[in-house]
């Protein structure tokens, strides 16, 4: 008898829980090391890997009037963090605005016919409330961008095994969803250091780490909690983008590395090096100048991911409610 097809899926399934083993606990014993460090010596080189696979995910669907506008998108997004940089208060205004532009551009792009005007209503009303609740917008898209890789891991899983999507993505959300409320439930608390190394304060505030991840008004313990969860996802952001797709979506890699050389193999990777050896030297002059420029570099991976992860989503709708551009997306291999 022949043997049974292996499934494709549980090996990096396998993976990704292994590693979401480690991190956990890594990120209990030392959550402001890994928040602090992770960013400083992973950061720049992430956002490279994951444009690198996100632009290799559409390369073949998006027309060049829409390959554009993604390239202006993020062009005014990061300019928009500059001016956070030089002003908080009017950047966070400016990026939510933009923010909810990018998602109501992505649907009318996405949807078809009556749809596209339906779909304004709930965006204006989710603009006009993060308006009014500035922080916990903050806090949530804080929080929510390391989770925006769920969507791609759903994605790839089920053009590799069709109808094994769903089982894929319940594995993944048993890490990044099961384990977070597990830490902010306090199940873990007996385990958390909360206490900062000596060479994490002489780079950063412990009081700023600690409230860029914290809920609004949250009591100190929630405070370390959230940021005990946000060092455990960042990790795993880093780990999918940098590791899983630069392996599993290497076949995406290859059709953007065919129009762009760049993005194929040593070439890729001494930018990577180049950039972050850029960000480190501004990190050498302070940890929130370095912080600053690379909100300012993060923002291309923020928002090319947010129209992308859209129009996957939308894959799923009857082929009638969509653009072509979705019909691609989802006969793409």
């Amino acid at each position: 008898m022949p043997e049974p097809a292996r499934n494709p899926l549980v090996l990096p399934g396998a993976a990704l829980l292994a590693a979401a083993v480690v991190l956990t606990a890594v990120a209990i014993s030392q959550p402001f090391a890994v928040n602090v460090i992770g960013v400083m010596v992973l950061g720049s080189a992430h956002v490279l890997c994951a444009l690198r696979y996100l632009a290799g995910r559409i390369s073949d669907a998006v027309t060049e009037t829409t390959g554009w506008l993604l390239v202006v998108i993020v062009a005014t997004m990061a300019l928009v963090r500059v001016v956070t940089a030089l002003s908080p208060g009017l950047g966070h205004r400016l990026e939510l605005g933009g923010s909810m532009a990018i998602l109501a551009t992505a649907l009318w792009i996405g949807l078809t016919g009556r749809l596209r005007y339906l779909v304004i209503v709930p965006v204006a009303v989710i603009g006009i409330a993060a308006f009014l609740e500035l922080p916990w917008y903050w806090h949530l898209l804080t929080h929510a961008h390391n989770l925006v890789p769920l969507i791609f891991l759903w994605d790839w899983a089920r053009r590799r095994r069709p109808g094994s999507g769903l089982a894929f993505t319940a594995i993944n959300l048993s890490w990044a969803l099961v384990v977070p409320a597990v830490i902010l439930a306090g199940v873990v608390d007996p385990l958390i250091n909360a206490v900062p190394p000596p060479f994490i304060t002489t780079l950063a505030d412990p009081a700023f780490v600690l409230a860029s991840a914290a809920q609004p008004h949250s009591s100190p313990e929630m405070a370390v909690r959230f940021l005990v969860v946000f060092s455990y996802l960042q990790a795993m952001h880093y780990v999918i983008w940098m590791v899983f797709f630069q392996i599993a979506g290497r076949s995406e890699i290859s059709r953007l590395a065919s129009r762009f050389p760049i993005a194929r193999g040593r070439w890729f990777w001494l930018l990577a090096v180049a950039v972050s050896l850029l960000i480190w030297l501004v990190y050498a002059l302070g940890y929130y100048d370095g912080r600053a420029v690379y909100g300012i570099v993060g923002a291309a991976n923020v928002y090319l991911e947010q129209p992308i992860a859209v129009w996957l989503l939308l894959t799923v709708l009857p082929a009638g409610a969509t653009s072509g551009l979705i019909h691609r997306l989802g006969q793409a291999q």
